[in-house]
């Protein structure tokens, strides 16, 4: 009787480490993304932004975290986003000058999100990142910054 308890326990602690071994970790997230932004090979990468936030409680404004960017002018650049597996949640990107709206991977009209956009920098500034998971779910992304090409 002991050997089946020896044998059960054994099965039990092999099921639960090969579960985390499946598991998408920030790098792979980061690979996938960087295929995903460079799929006609015009990209460049240049900062990758590894988030991971709980879900939200009910009543409390959704979790988000913010990154600040200097962008240059007369350049393209790729916003491309990753979501993992692992967890529920979807990324919405929003980029920012000061209190204006000028990119998002997420049109609130359709509610389509999109893994990728690009953003026609006009004036050398200091961009703002936000990233949040739709609805507040929990949820693990990464955001790529690439380089596309100079106008």
């Amino acid at each position: 009787m002991k050997n089946v308890y020896k044998i059960f326990t054994l099965f039990v602690v092999f099921l639960l480490a090969n579960n985390t071994l499946f598991a998408q970790s920030g790098q792979e997230l980061v690979d996938i993304c960087g295929m995903v932004a460079n799929q006609n090979g015009e990209a460049t990468y240049l900062k990758d932004f590894q988030i991971k936030l709980e879900a939200s409680k009910a009543g409390e404004e959704q979790q988000s975290d913010r990154y600040s960017l200097l962008l240059s002018k007369n350049t393209i650049y790729r916003f491309s986003i990753c979501n993992s597996r692992d967890f529920p949640g979807e990324a919405i990107l929003q980029l920012f000058d000061n209190n204006r709206l000028l990119g998002t991977n997420y049109m609130v009209a359709t509610g389509n999100s999109y893994p990728t956009f690009d953003f026609r920098c006009t004036q050398t500034s200091v961009y703002h990142v936000f990233v949040n998971f739709r609805e507040g779910k929990q949820g693990m992304s990464v955001v790529l910054l690439s380089f596309v090409e100079r106008f």
